[in-house]
């Protein structure tokens, strides 16, 4: 199929101010549905691991019903995803109507008693888990992202433009228009929306765009970070992109990007964002911007998990120093690398190329092309032109800024989340590889996302946890900025989710509803005095799901306390795994919901005004 090429010149876009708006942020103002609850979710990072377990999440949502015909997961208010869940999250909300819902989170849920080997080692067509079975591989995805390099991808292109290709390219999320992979589409939320970006720019006309699902689907924010300095301190600030705006919407104090400038205010029409601004309107809120091409799904949820792109860039340099190694590698896996990208229509001819002869010459002793090679992952950070909302500088020169992954800053999506004032009820699904488990001192250990929200650094084995607040030199330091919620809730929090799970007998899963007074954060632009509920579900082995597997799967898997794989906290960094880790782990988070019902359906109830 013929594909438009991306677009570049002026164009118009909406600008949406939230620093000081009045009312202020909420989904409301961008989607009209009612949502019994006003209910977020919220899928953490964690690689495959946290896709396979929003795979099951999404399940679980869909197999419980609210009423006759209306499930949980069509009344969810929000999508906040990080990470791994943005690998899930973000395809899931832009799915094309070519593609089941079922199918794409793995089948329909079955009960554990239910699964057989066999069942287990296959995924339905279109399941966004069979994406993630084969060339997935870290290094698999360096030589992808090398062979894709030597097509014209620029260096702070390749990380989005591998993870699209694998997550997006099968949805016809991520259309290759030319052999160099260039993004060449925009997104946005309905035909309605589209409209107006088009009647507001004519020369988008007939570019390529991803509209948001027909079928119900909540207000996504994808999170992603960007690096900023705060009194001569590298620190990320915390960017959303949505259907309708990307930007960083709180006012991080005294934070200033690469261009000198203080971050923050609001957002502009996604379409819009990686681009110079030449002119502003602050009566009609109307930005003119300069653009080489349209900001694009694939840059969202590769920015979104951008950690593996700083891993690339770290294993392509330890590369430059070891070229026999490298080249015993590019022998290995090259070809593979090459065929993978031909499958998804990159051209890889001048890849070819630049392989065969570098090869030979290492064959024959030269070792300085092979060096050479593994020095062109250098920069592999995405790498965009922001500008805040907050003071657009009008024609004057954007650097790029660099960008983080979104959970390097906060992993729960939670923080983003609540700067949204109409949001009542999260379901926090913290899908970790760190064991819910007890220390010789009796404090009960958490994932290191957690503790942050509540102004705790991250656990440190003898001395607990300790608060931010007074420390020079804190431990994820990174996280200084996340508390939103009061410090001494976090000790309700531990106490709760131990007792769920069985105080160390792993019963059951640890799920506690916790209702919840928000504190003020400028980072997040949450503001206090917010009562929420949020329902932590926290990724944790259990025997009542375990008890229900017969011999054979048990088998499988292994003795309850050693696992197949550390089942389930499979590793990050695990990326390509069997169908039948995918499963296990898929099929154990919607039964985590399927088994607990009634504490995710108390969470619908009639919306009431929202207080804050």
């Amino acid at each position: 199929m013929a594909v438009a090429p991306a677009v570049s010149g002026s164009f118009s876009a909406a600008v949406y101010p939230t620093a000081g708006a009045s009312p202020p942020l909420t989904v409301s103002q961008f989607i009209a549905a009612q949502t019994p609850g006003n209910v977020a979710v919220c899928l953490s990072g964690g690689g495959s691991r946290a896709l396979s377990a929003g795979m099951g999440q999404l399940n679980g949502l869909a197999a419980v019903q609210l009423a006759p015909n209306v499930t949980l997961l069509s009344q969810v208010k929000a999508l906040s995803t990080v990470s791994g869940g943005s690998w899930v999250g973000v395809p899931f909300v832009y799915l094309p109507a070519s593609t089941s819902d079922t199918n794409y989170v793995g089948g329909p849920y079955i009960d554990p008693h239910q699964l057989t080997p066999t069942g287990l080692g296959t995924l339905p067509t279109g399941s966004i888990g069979s994406q993630i079975t084969h060339d997935f591989g870290i290094e698999d995805m360096l030589f992808q992202a090398l062979l894709l390099h030597w097509t014209g991808v620029p260096t702070d292109m390749l990380w989005q433009t591998v993870i699209g290709l694998h997550l997006l390219a099968p949805y016809g999320l991520f259309p290759v228009a030319d052999a160099a992979a260039t993004p060449n589409s925009f997104f946005t939320y309905n035909e309605a929306t589209l409209e107006v970006i088009r009647l507001a720019n004519p020369s988008l006309q007939q570019a390529t765009a991803s509209l948001v699902s027909t079928r119900p689907r909540p207000y996504l924010v994808c999170n992603t970070a960007m690096f900023v300095t705060q009194g001569g301190q590298s620190l990320l600030a915390p960017v959303q992109a949505t259907s309708f705006m990307t930007g960083i919407v709180s006012v991080p104090p005294n934070a200033t990007d690469v261009n000198g400038l203080q971050v923050g205010g609001g957002g502009v029409e996604s379409f819009a964002f990686n681009s110079a601004p030449t002119a502003f309107n602050p009566s009609t809120s109307v930005v003119t911007v300069q653009q080489r091409r349209q900001w694009a799904l694939v840059d969202i949820v590769g920015a979104s998990s951008a950690a593996f792109a700083a891993l690339l860039a770290q294993i392509s340099s330890s590369y430059a120093s070891s070229p026999d190694l490298f080249a015993a590698a590019l022998r290995a896996r090259g070809p593979a690398a090459v065929n993978f990208l031909a499958r998804r229509g990159v051209h890889t001819a001048t890849s070819r190329t630049r392989l065969a002869p570098a090869l030979a010459a290492h064959a024959q002793g030269d070792a300085s092309q092979i060096r050479a090679l593994a020095m062109d992952l250098a920069g592999l950070i995405p790498a965009y032109q922001y500008w805040p909302v907050l003071n657009p500088p009008v024609n004057q020169p954007i650097k790029t800024s660099e960008f983080a992954d979104g959970g390097s800053l906060e992993n729960s999506g939670i923080a983003a989340i609540l700067a949204y004032h109409d949001i009542q009820n999260i379901i926090a699904f913290s899908n970790t590889s760190t064991p819910l488990s007890m220390d010789r001192a009796g404090t009960i250990v958490v994932d290191d996302s957690i503790p942050p929200l509540f102004g705790y650094q991250p656990y440190v084995e003898g001395t607990g946890y300790v608060p931010y607040q007074g420390a020079t030199r804190p431990n994820g330091p990174l996280y200084r900025n996340n508390q939103v919620f009061p410090a001494e809730a976090f000790w309700d929090l531990l106490k709760n989710l131990w007792a769920a799970s069985g105080s160390g007998r792993y019963q059951t899963p640890p799920i506690y509803a916790q209702p919840l007074i928000t504190v003020a954060n400028p980072w997040f632009d949450v503001q206090a005095g917010r009562s929420v509920t949020v329902l932590w579900v926290y990724l944790e082995r259990a025997h009542a799901w375990y008890n229900q597997l017969s011999p054979e799967v048990q088998n499988m898997l292994g003795p309850f306390d050693h696992m197949l794989n550390n089942f389930p906290h499979y590793s990050t960094l695990d990326t390509e795994l069997t169908p039948t880790e995918i499963n296990l782990l898929a099929n154990f988070t919607a039964w985590v919901i399927m088994s607990a019902q009634p504490a995710f359906t108390a969470l619908f109830q009639p919306a009431v005004a929202a207080s804050g």
